[in-house]
């Protein structure tokens, strides 16, 4: 099935909880209009970068008092300047960080006022293709003004569902302030969200970063939208592949299957889980070995974090920087900029393989793969970044060595493990 992604809006509230970022496939960035300010939105942008996130403009009225939950009276011409400035903003930050800035999603009443006043609708549009360009993807309601007015104006549109708002029996979402338009039940959010993800009507299900309890309804909602884009396929008689997302904590995962009744083993590789069965327990159907996954912990939870120390000193850093249009610091920077997590452990004991690397850095392996590659030596290759344990051969760019760090040892094997977080630091001796 087409992946449906989680969305949520933040940068809005003091003390935001970094996991929000951690677990939204893209955050809509309070832009000034009813909440945030550049001190909110350089943070954002910059967890958003840390954790591989999309980010997003989150234009509303011009109303911080109100929350931008309060309709006003704003004339076209004046709301799409106001949008303009708000996305423009967000985007002039985000551009410091050479970070784009790729979705646009109104807040509150906007949102809501504008997909049912069409001139309203074109000047929201108008002010995001203004500040972002035609190449944003705009979120918003599976019909109505927005959805017509973003298609027109040659915008990519991501229709609409929220995992932890009630909705009337047509439909609708039951307004704020009455019982039942919040939803905080876990469960709730969940059938919400399978609800919303298989019924074929939305790209993206929202969790609202204000919501109480927020980051525990993300994990569960983004747990959710993982497990149901699970694929399986038979293996044999006694066995079942999954065809896993690149978000599923892969330990996590591996813990699921093995406490399914009759399953002997599970052996996660980098794309798939490979399930075997006793010979006395044929596989189970499988949407039912899947819905067992629907509360597997989402990247990292829970999981140490490896600090590695590395001094980019790599023989093909010029190369990498040079293909990617960036200088070699900044290669560095982003390479720093990020938590990985341990997607598989091979190729030699001790070698993990840490996903998942900023795309901008992101290169192939080498055509012809070196004979000798220096230990501790700090490579990547596709969305991928390692450290080589012992001197081997490798087809990886090079772009540092790891300073003051072990691999592996003939006691404890790999040392970093299977769903472990990993950070790299920047040191210059």
């Amino acid at each position: 099935m087409t992946k449906c992604l989680l969305n949520v809006d933040l940068g809005e509230l003091p003390g935001e909880d970094e996991q929000l970022y951690a677990l939204a496939h893209v955050a809509n960035i309070a832009c000034g209009g009813h909440a945030g300010d550049d001190g909110s939105m350089r943070r954002a942008l910059a967890l958003c970068e840390r954790h591989g996130t999309r980010a997003g403009a989150h234009p509303s009225y011009e109303d911080r008092e109100g929350f931008g939950r309060r309709a006003l009276d704003v004339t076209p011409e004046h709301l799409q300047a106001q949008v303009a400035a708000q996305c423009g903003r967000l985007a002039k930050l985000a551009a410091d960080r050479q970070l784009p800035v790729t979705y646009a999603k109104p807040h509150g009443a906007l949102y809501h006022a504008a997909n049912a006043t069409p001139a309203l609708a074109r000047a929201v549009v108008a002010g995001v293709v203004e500040a972002l360009g035609t190449a944003a993807t705009f979120i918003g309601p599976g019909t109505g003004a927005l959805h017509d007015a973003a298609l027109a104006a040659g915008l990519a549109y991501a229709r609409e569902g929220f995992a932890d708002r009630g909705t009337r029996p047509d439909g609708s979402l039951i307004p704020r302030g009455q019982p039942g338009a919040v939803l905080t039940d876990h469960a709730q959010a969940r059938a919400n969200t399978v609800r919303l993800a298989t019924g074929g009507t939305v790209d993206t299900v929202c969790v609202h970063g204000d919501t109480p309890g927020a980051v525990a309804l993300a994990r569960e909602v983004r747990a959710t939208l993982e497990a149901l884009a699970l694929r399986s396929e038979p293996l044999g008689d006694g066995a079942l592949r999954l065809v896993l997302p690149e978000g599923l904590e892969r330990r996590a995962t591996r813990e699921a299957l093995c406490a399914m009744p009759g399953v002997l083993d599970a052996v996660i590789t980098e794309e798939h889980a490979c399930v075997y069965f006793a010979p006395e327990a044929p596989p189970e159907e499988p949407r039912l070995a899947l819905a067992r996954l629907l509360r597997i912990p989402t990247p990292g939870a829970g999981r140490p974090l490896t600090t590695i120390s590395v001094r980019y000193d790599g023989q093909d850093l010029r190369a990498v920087a040079e293909r990617a249009g960036l200088t070699e610091d900044e290669v560095a920077r982003r390479h720093t900029a990020r938590e990985y997590t341990v997607r598989c452990v091979g190729f030699l004991p001790g070698f993990a393989y840490l996903g998942e690397v900023d795309p901008s850095i992101a290169v192939p392996r080498l055509a012809t793969p070196r004979t000798r590659v220096p230990a501790l030596a700090v490579g990547i290759a596709g969305g991928r970044t390692g450290v080589y344990p012992f001197a081997s051969p490798g087809g990886w760019s090079l772009i540092g060595t790891a300073l003051d760090f072990t691999a592996f040892t003939p006691e404890q094997g790999s040392v970093l493990q299977l769903g472990d977080r990993v950070r790299f630091e920047r040191v210059d001796r």
